[in-house]
């Protein structure tokens, strides 16, 4: 049975079955009485703790401490008024190698779907499944594939829980199809009609040639959550599928766009779709996230609509793109970096989320989901609706290799549609490259056991 499938109702977290004992330093050195406290729980509350310290990681991005006090700090500190916040900031000095080496404290750690599978060699995710039926916490509230992943991953356990996630949606610029007398993009098209609409408004208007589709820079974030869920590394046989038919039924699909007979994408345009978007404006149709929607709106006359479908799969949107976050293995607070954990999928915590535009809710609350980017002035009355897939694709497999085939994929993108080689020799090459550089990471990753 899928884990978002298993039905552990009631409050988020009950008081009654989740009296959480730690402890904190008294003077002298000498542990302190050990203190009761109140769990968390949707309804709000009070919480009471004794003071302590807890120490967030984000490996991966270059998030601030204010940045991070902005995100979720603030609304934590007063949440639990006497939990010391800290927050390691990744960067020079602060990879996950050096923060250990470093004997540096953390209980929480946030980490976007492609970090949760290279983390298994940290052995830094806590597995909280026994907490989790302790407290009768509802996995079903989550979105289904950001914690059916998490099942598949390890094999039954719940190591992060989903937090906020992105997908990708077609964001357009109305001035251009206002320019040529077309319509809009409208829901529910396939990439077959889209095709036929990019073809409309490919054209060259007083010396200014015109492009109609392109996918997200780089071409491989398209491929990371493509709506086939074709995974870029089998994790039984460690060898990647990009040379496979379906996934290059998947290239091919893109490639056409970037051929369209007199606006054939040339070569130096290859890689710099955002500025033909945002600056140079004449890019009618760009694939991206949310914020790509929140940043053009400022000064462009854009709008979205949700990711054209296969029509063999009508209907089926791109894979969620989900942040979790997730209890440290390290942790010395793990009853109190689990409250927290669980607070941030709280509704409190989604709405947040959802208003300011930080990312798409994890909870399957259609309320909380039509908040998204309601604080955002330059996103009124856009179609917001068109960045949470209706019916996302399941989320393929992760595995530690994934890098070794990422840049591949675009290099080899880039060569079939700048007409220097065919699909299947352009992809069968970047197979056989994918596959030695993976080896490779195997056999290191061996010697130095």
């Amino acid at each position: 049975m899928k884990l978002a499938q298993r039905k552990l109702s009631g409050a988020l977290l009950s008081s009654a079955m989740l009296m959480t004992l730690f402890t904190g330093c008294s003077k002298g050195g000498q542990e302190a009485p050990a203190q009761a406290v109140e769990a968390v729980s949707d309804k709000g509350g009070p919480v009471q703790t004794e003071p302590v310290d807890i120490t967030f990681y984000r490996p991966s991005t270059g998030t601030t401490q204010e940045q991070f006090m902005d995100l979720m700090g603030n609304a934590i500190k007063a949440k639990f008024p006497n939990v010391n916040l800290k927050f390691i900031p990744y960067g020079q000095g602060t990879n996950v190698e050096e923060v250990l080496t470093a004997g540096s404290d953390i209980d929480l750690l946030i980490l976007n779907i492609n970090l949760i599978a290279q983390f298994p060699k940290y052995n830094l995710l806590q597995d909280v499944s026994d907490s989790i039926k302790k407290a009768n916490f509802d996995l079903s509230r989550l979105e289904p594939t950001t914690v059916d992943f998490i099942d598949q991953f390890t094999g039954g356990k719940i190591n992060a829980l989903p937090i906020f996630t992105t997908a990708q949606s077609l964001v357009y610029n109305k001035d251009i199809f206002d320019k040529f007398g077309v319509p809009y993009p409208q829901e529910g098209m396939t990439w077959d009609e889209l095709y036929e609409l990019a073809k409309k408004v490919s054209k060259s208007d007083n010396g200014i040639q015109y492009y109609g589709f392109a996918g997200s820079t780089p071409f491989s974030s398209m491929t990371r959550v493509n709506q086939k869920s074709i995974a870029y590394v089998d994790p039984k046989t460690n060898k990647s599928q990009i040379a496979g038919e379906e996934f290059k039924k998947v290239v091919d699909n893109f490639a056409r766009f970037y051929r369209i007979p007199g606006a054939e994408f040339p070569k130096d345009k290859m890689g710099k779709e955002n500025d033909m978007f945002n600056k140079d404006r004449n890019l009618a149709m760009y694939v991206g996230n949310s914020s790509l929607l929140i940043n053009s709106a400022v000064n462009m006359n854009v709008d979205a609509i949700s990711l054209p479908s296969f029509s063999d799969a009508k209907g089926v949107g791109p894979q969620m793109y989900p942040t979790y976050a997730a209890v440290s293995s390290i942790s010395k607070h793990k009853d109190i970096a689990f409250q927290i954990l669980t607070y941030l999928t709280s509704d409190e915590m989604q709405e947040k989320f959802a208003r300011d535009g930080t990312g798409l809710p994890i909870i399957k609350d259609q309320k909380v989901v039509d908040l998204f980017g309601a604080d955002l002035e330059q996103l009124k009355g856009k179609n917001m609706k068109s960045f949470y897939p209706q019916k996302p694709a399941p989320i393929a497999m992760k595995t530690p290799y994934d890098d070794k085939v990422e840049g591949k994929v675009s290099a080899a993108f880039k060569e079939v549609v700048g007409g220097d080689s065919d699909v299947n020799t352009a992809f069968r090459k970047a197979a056989e490259q994918a596959d030695a550089d993976i080896d490779a990471a195997i056999k290191a990753s061996s010697a130095g056991k």
